[in-house]
């Protein structure tokens, strides 16, 4: 799998040697370079199968709401569109120079959390410090016509209207808190997919909506609302009691 950008820090486990499981933390983009970066690099992801999905011919007509070649059927969310949670917009985006891929995603709800609520056993780095996380959980599935996989689905973190950041990527160690949001190895089409997303910002930052960042200057399709705070892990009472019976 290609990284979404170049190592700026890395997380490790405590105890353990560096893994780079995890890239980017919280890099700051433009609005448009992330996608001219995957269109340049033609070995930006890639697929579960040879089955890829097949890029339609584009009309000479195309509207922003058309901004790239969809399956015949699939309407692209209006740029520009603003969403609440729960609410799903239809978008797209271009991987591979040959390959076009459609989602209908769903951003169900926003998390802000800690390092010590959410990263027990992670090693904070020093560049870490100075940055608050946060979950974004979202649904995806596949309108793109084939079967697609092994990509990071392209939203970012958008605060204070104009600054977007990036996702971590995490590759060789799974972090079960919030797994991260590339798609499964292979996504039907019709299939869905459960996402999380986890973004650091810097602190006085809040992040104020999730944004999937269209081709060009054309502007994201956003998704808001209220941002909820981490919710702790229940305690299993049983298990307490049976444990303290023991100790007695």
């Amino acid at each position: 799998m290609t990284p979404v950008s170049s190592v700026s820090s890395m997380v490790q486990r405590a105890g353990a040697a560096v893994l780079g499981s995890v890239l980017a933390a919280g890099l700051l983009v433009g609005c448009s370079d992330s996608q001219d970066s995957a269109d340049d690099d033609p070995s930006a992801g890639s697929t579960a199968d040879a089955s890829e999905p097949s890029e339609p011919t584009e009309s000479a007509d195309a509207t922003p709401s058309s901004y790239l070649p969809v399956p015949e059927g699939v309407t692209l969310t209006e740029p520009g569109t603003s969403l609440g949670f729960g609410e799903t917009g239809t978008i797209a985006w271009r991987p591979r120079q040959d390959t076009v891929v459609a989602l209908d995603l769903t951003v169900d709800r926003i998390d802000k959390t800690s390092y010590k609520e959410s990263f027990e056993g992670w090693v904070i780095t020093p560049q870490m410090k100075g940055q608050v996380p946060y979950f974004v959980r979202a649904t995806a599935t596949n309108v793109s016509g084939a079967a697609i996989g092994d990509l990071l689905v392209p939203l970012y973190a958008l605060s204070d209207g104009t600054s977007m950041y990036e996702p971590l990527s995490f590759r060789e160690e799974a972090f079960e808190p919030c797994p991260g949001g590339e798609l499964p190895e292979k996504l039907k089409p019709g299939k869905t997919a459960d996402l999380c997303l986890v973004y650091l910002l810097p602190e006085g930052l809040a992040l104020s909506s999730a944004a999937f960042d269209l081709v060009g200057e054309l502007a994201p399709v956003t998704w808001s609302g209220e941002i909820t705070a981490i919710e702790k892990p229940k305690k299993d009472k049983k298990k307490d009691e049976k444990k303290g019976e023991q100790q007695g």
